[in-house]
């Protein structure tokens, strides 16, 4: 989820360290928000391997890791493609001049989020296969040590009907030459979400009770990410994010926890 902003270390501002929660397989329970740096003077990419924890179904107790490559691609264009952000365009360069394109972050982006895999479906729950989520983000840098996220994303649910609203903030702690992001966020989901993530259609025999919940707050979270430098062309940046479910969605007979943590460590190599 999570992508840590590549400025140089010697950027003291919250740009320095920015946090992308977003593009996890744990999306679903927080983390849409994007947090990306201007479009770069010239296209640059970068490739490692990232190790990943995230819940196995929304509400589970239970983790799921893996070892995933990385890949990250940016153009001066405002066009992006990484495996942790998904495919997208910050369109700030092209609506905005002088500081404020560098101070926002606005456009659209793409990715694939996880749903409720079969064994993770008890009877009567249906399973929810991966959707592609489209978004639209706005940030902006109010003071040099805060910057304001939003996104609204849409394309989840059993019938792709499912939206949510999510806002929150980021600032910096800096330590020694490096640069810890902190952000706090929370999360709004119409009733096709919630139903398609915590709902239960029917009661089967021996199975859950039903639950059909309406529009609401799904969830906040708290997030801590760095990235430390090695050489100009070696890197590793890691994040932490705990989300805890709220309202009816911490109600369902699915959420066995409300606390839904998630992780990323990744090592970089910029070519």
């Amino acid at each position: 989820m999570t992508r840590v902003s590549r400025l140089p270390l010697g950027h003291r501002c919250l740009m320095g360290a920015a946090l992308l929660i977003a593009g996890t397989p744990a999306a679903h329970a927080a983390g849409s928000l994007l947090l990306i740096d201007a479009p770069p003077a010239t296209t640059t990419w970068s490739g490692g391997l990232s190790v990943r924890g995230w819940p196995r179904a929304p509400g589970s107790g239970r983790q799921r890791l893996g070892l995933l490559p990385a890949i990250d691609y940016e153009s001066p264009t405002g066009f992006f493609a990484a495996t942790d952000a998904g495919i997208g365009w910050n369109l700030a360069p092209a609506l905005l001049s002088g500081a404020a394109a560098k101070d926002w972050q606005l456009g659209l982006r793409w990715w694939p989020q996880s749903g409720r895999p079969r064994r993770e479906s008890p009877p009567g729950v249906d399973s929810l296969g991966t959707r592609v989520i489209t978004e639209a983000f706005a940030n902006v840098q109010v003071l040099p040590v805060l910057l304001l996220q939003s996104g609204l994303s849409w394309g989840s649910g059993r019938h792709r009907d499912g939206g949510e609203l999510e806002l929150g903030a980021t600032s910096g702690i800096p330590l020694g030459d490096d640069l810890l992001a902190v952000s706090v966020a929370a999360t709004y989901a119409n009733a096709a979400h919630l139903r398609g993530s915590f709902g239960v259609r029917a009661t089967a025999p021996g199975g859950l009770p039903e639950w059909h919940p309406g529009s609401g707050w799904q969830d906040w979270s708290i997030a801590f990410s760095g990235e430390h430098k090695f050489s100009a062309d070696w890197s590793v940046s890691g994040q932490w994010l705990q989300a805890r479910l709220i309202g009816q969605a911490a109600r369902s007979p699915l959420a066995h926890s409300r606390d839904q943590p998630s992780f990323m460590v990744s090592l970089w190599h910029r070519f």
